[in-house]
């Protein structure tokens, strides 16, 4: 199929929207009131995270997206949905809620380096009212494809899940281990190493085949169909309920930083699905897509002209 297809895509990204800040400076000496770096500040920039970063990398690649999620009513939610707005991406689909902070990760990045986070957030599951409101929205959009951005900051809940399932449309996940339970019967989950291990509970790099008892184990525990754990520089690997289906070799030519690589990830994978593509091709779009965005700083995205470069 031709990679052209992606733009025929129609996704609803539903999830928690973050704000990235990156704090960028040079270290030249320790300081004197404790054995910490003194980061001379030289520039900020602000970045599109979480479920925001996931509808910019389906935008980026010319698909129709769809964004939902809630922002706090203060400077830092003004801030995201300015951003969010200024990308070309509607925010018609966001609340605005008076009950918490906009989500707001701050890093710190010296010599190419990230000498600290910070994160201002408040943890609270949105109420069945708002998650409901966001449902209707998604179905109204006419999409085939939902993506649900999972960070753990409370917009994913298990009714919010299973009303999505209602629609009948493929629902992709980027899960986060307390919400695990409630990702019943989706089409497909997407983990890192570190998350499959703490969902399945099994410590993947003490067993031979660590990654198949731990996917056999989520498989089982969330009634997926299908799971693509992703394992940075050594690739990603597809799985179903029978076991192994796609080994995909990582194509990263150089990591400079990872942060919102599974945003790229799960992104390509279901706008591929979403335009005709079959599930084994569209791993392997998102797996190159994977290797370029690592290759850059922060949350980055991927356009339909770098990924024909590289397939």
């Amino acid at each position: 199929m031709e990679i052209e297809q992606l733009k025929n895509a129609r996704v609803a990204v539903v999830g928690d929207l973050i704000c990235d800040k990156y704090v960028i400076g040079k270290v030249e000496r320790i300081s004197p009131e404790a054995p910490v770096p003194v980061v001379r500040v030289e520039k900020e920039k602000y970045f599109l995270g979480g479920a925001s970063n996931v509808a910019l990398n389906l935008k980026s690649l010319g698909s129709e997206v769809f964004l939902f999620g809630v922002v706090g009513n203060d400077s830092c939610g003004k801030r995201l949905l300015n951003m969010i707005r200024d990308s070309g991406l509607d925010v018609g689909n966001i609340l605005t809620l008076e009950d918490r902070p906009t989500t707001l990760k701050t890093r710190v990045i010296a010599q190419s380096q990230q000498i600290v986070r910070f994160d201002r957030e408040k943890i609270l599951r949105i109420d069945k009212k708002h998650a409901y409101e966001i449902v209707k929205g998604v179905k109204e959009s006419g999409v085939n494809a939902v993506i649900v951005s999972d960070y753990g900051k409370g917009v994913v809940s298990d009714y919010l899940i299973d009303e999505l399932k209602k629609i009948g449309v493929f629902i992709a996940v980027d899960p986060k281990i307390k919400n695990a339970y409630a990702y019943n019967g989706v089409d497909i989950i997407t983990p890192n190493l570190k998350e499959a291990q703490e969902i399945s509970g099994i410590e993947i790099d003490a067993f031979p085949n660590g990654i198949e008892l731990a996917a056999k184990k989520i498989i089982k525990k969330t009634k997926c169909r299908y799971l693509l754990i992703t394992e940075g520089e050594k690739g990603m690997s597809l799985f179903d309920e029978n076991g192994l289906i796609l080994k995909q070799e990582s194509q990263a030519k150089e990591v400079y930083d990872v942060t919102g690589a599974g945003d790229t990830v799960i992104a390509v994978l279901t706008a591929a699905i979403s335009s005709g593509f079959d599930i084994k091709d569209a791993v392997a779009l998102s797996n190159a897509a994977a290797g370029i965005v690592v290759g850059k700083m922060g949350t980055a995205t991927v356009s339909l002209e770098e990924l024909k470069k590289v397939l």
